[in-house]
C-alpha cells in the first residue's frame, strides 16, 4: 500500500508571500486614501473660507451700493421738496459764484457760505463828506470840510451764511450777513441781514417791503442813487404767489419818526414819538418783458416837547421795475412819492446837516401843527450788455422835498445824481470797472454844492 505524499503544513502565523504583498498593498492604499482624504479636507476648508470671504465682500459691496442709492434717493427727494431760492442781491454785486452747499451730517439742512472781497479806489473833486458812498446830501456847502480827495476802502466786502431745510410747511431758510461799510472808508462790521422764512412767512431784519432791491441799477457805487428807496429793518412778513406771474407781500416793520426841527429851535427840546409800526403792501407782476412792482406804506408820525405832543399820518407809493428792451438792453426805474417817507430814501435819510436840521418825515406848518413832509423821488437807468465780458450803465436820479416854512435854512430841498460806467468780467467770479459820477444838492434857503467822482472798483466772489 502506497502511502500518500505528505503535505507540508504552513503555520498560520507565517502567511504566504502573496498574502503578505496584498496586505502591504492594502495598507499602503489605505494610507494613501487617508492622506488624500486629509489633503482634500484641507483644500475644501480653504475653498470654503475663500468662498465665505468672497460672499462677505459681495454682501458689503451690496450694502454700500444700497446705502449710496438710498442717499441719492433722499438727496433727490430733498431737491424736489426744497427749491433753494436765489437770494436777492443788488444787481451790481450779483455776479455768479460756484456752488457753496454744505450738507450737515444727520440733518436735512444744507448750508451755503459766500460773499465777496471788494475794493473801491475813489477820487473826489468836491467836499463830499461821505467818503465811501456817493451820497449827494453829504456834499458840504462850505469849503475845506474834507482834508483829502482820494480814498481806498473795502467797505462793500461782505460775508453771508444761509441755510435751507425742507419741512412739512415748505422750505425753511435763514440768512445771516454782514458787510464792512463805513462812510469814512474804515472797515467796520454792519449786520445787514438776520432773517428767517418758512413757507410764506418771514421774520427778522432784511430789506423793507417798501423798496425794490432788484431795481438797483448795475453801478459800482455802493450807496446808490440819491432817490432810491433803500432801508433794512426788523419786520414780520407774509409773501405768497397768487398766480404764476403775480405775487403779493405784506409787512409790519419797525418805525421811527424823523422830526424836522423848526427854525430858531434846538434838537434837544424835541423828541420823536413812535406809536405804531409801519405797514407795507406790494404787488409784483412778472412776464417775458421783465417785471413791475408797486408798493404802498402807511405810517404814524409824532413828536413831543415838555408842553406839546402831536401826531399825524404818513403814506407813500413806490412804482419800480426792470424792463428788457432786447436780450442785451434793459431799463431799471423807480418813481416814489408820498408824505412822511423821508427816512426810507437814500439822500433824505442821512443828510450831512441832519443833526442840525432834523429829518424830513414831518415838521410844523405855519399854524404850528405837525405835518408830513411831501417827497418825490425817481430815477431811470439804461443797461447795455456789450458782450459776455463787458457791460455799461448810464442813468439819472432826482429827489425833491417840498419844504415847510418852519424848516431850517440847510434842510435838504433837492438833489441830483448821475453816473455812467464800463464794467469788465474776466471770469464769472471776478468783475472790475471804472465809473464817473456827478451830483449836486440844494438847501431850503438856496445854498448849492456839487461834486465829481472817479471810481475804480474790483470784486472777487467766493
Amino acid at each position: 500500500m502506497t502511502k500518500p505524499t505528505p503535505q507540508l503544513s504552513v503555520p498560520k502565523r507565517f502567511p504566504s508571500v502573496n498574502y503578505l504583498s496584498l496586505t502591504i498593498a492594502a495598507i499602503c492604499a489605505l494610507s494613501s486614501v487617508s492622506a488624500y482624504s486629509q489633503e482634500t479636507d484641507k483644500e475644501r476648508i480653504k475653498n470654503l473660507e475663500q468662498r465665505l470671504l468672497e460672499l462677505e465682500q459681495q454682501v458689503q459691496k451690496s450694502q454700500n451700493s444700497t446705502q449710496a442709492a438710498v442717499k441719492e434717493t433722499k438727496a433727490a427727494a430733498n431737491k424736489k421738496t426744497l427749491v433753494i431760492p436765489k437770494s436777492k442781491q443788488r444787481p451790481s454785486h450779483d455776479f455768479e459764484a460756484p456752488d457753496k452747499s454744505i450738507e450737515l451730517s444727520n440733518s436735512d439742512t444744507t448750508l451755503q457760505l459766500g460773499g465777496q472781497i471788494w475794493l473801491d479806489a475813489i477820487y473826489n473833486n468836491g467836499e463830499m463828506t461821505n467818503r465811501a458812498g456817493f451820497q449827494t446830501s453829504s456834499i458840504a456847502y462850505e469849503n475845506d470840510v474834507t482834508k483829502d480827495n482820494t480814498l481806498f476802502h473795502v467797505g462793500p466786502s461782505n460775508l453771508f451764511v444761509k441755510s435751507f431745510t425742507p419741512t412739512q410747511y415748505g422750505a425753511m431758510t435763514t440768512r445771516f450777513e454782514f458787510d464792512l461799510f463805513d462812510d469814512q472808508g474804515n472797515a467796520g462790521i454792519n449786520l445787514t441781514h438776520i432773517w428767517g422764512e418758512i413757507g410764506d412767512f418771514g421774520a427778522g431784519q432784511t430789506f423793507t417791503g417798501f423798496m425794490d432791491i432788484n431795481a438797483f441799477p448795475n453801478i459800482l457805487d455802493f450807496w446808490g442813487p440819491n432817490s432810491m428807496v433803500f432801508s433794512r429793518q426788523p419786520q414780520v412778513r407774509y409773501s405768497t404767489a397768487i398766480s404764476k406771474k403775480s405775487r403779493i407781500m405784506f409787512t409790519i416793520e419797525k418805525s421811527s419818526s424823523d422830526f424836522a426841527v423848526p427854525k430858531n429851535a434846538s434838537r434837544a427840546g424835541y423828541d420823536d414819538v413812535t406809536e405804531l409800526p409801519d405797514f407795507t403792501a406790494s404787488y409784483t407782476y412778472s412776464a417775458d418783458f421783465g417785471y413791475i412792482k408797486s408798493a404802498v406804506i402807511l405810517r404814524k408820525l409824532g413828536y413831543e416837547t415838555a408842553t406839546t405832543k402831536d401826531t399825524t399820518m404818513g403814506w407813500g407809493l413806490n412804482i419800480s421795475g426792470n424792463v428788457s428792451l432786447t436780450p442785451d438792453d434793459s431799463v431799471q426805474f423807480q418813481l416814489a412819492h408820498g408824505e412822511g417817507i423821508g427816512r426810507y430814501i437814500n439822500d433824505t435819510c442821512c443828510s450831512y446837516y441832519a443833526d442840525d436840521t432834523g429829518g424830513v418825515d414831518g415838521g410844523l406848518d405855519a399854524n404850528g401843527d405837525l405835518t408830513a413832509i411831501p417827497v418825490t423821488a425817481g430815477y431811470v437807468y439804461y443797461n447795455k450788455q456789450w458782450n459776455k465780458k463787458w457791460s455799461s450803465a448810464i442813468g439819472y436820479s432826482y429827489l425833491s422835498v417840498d419844504n415847510l416854512v418852519t424848516q431850517k435854512e440847510k434842510a435838504l430841498k433837492n438833489s441830483t445824481y448821475t453816473s455812467t460806467n464800463l464794467i469788465w468780467y474776466p471770469t464769472t467770479q471776478v468783475k472790475a470797472g471804472v465809473e464817473v459820477l456827478y451830483g449836486d444838492v440844494q438847501s431850503n434857503s438856496g445854498l448849492e454844492a456839487d461834486n465829481y467822482r472817479l471810481q475804480l472798483s474790483v470784486g472777487f466772489k467766493y
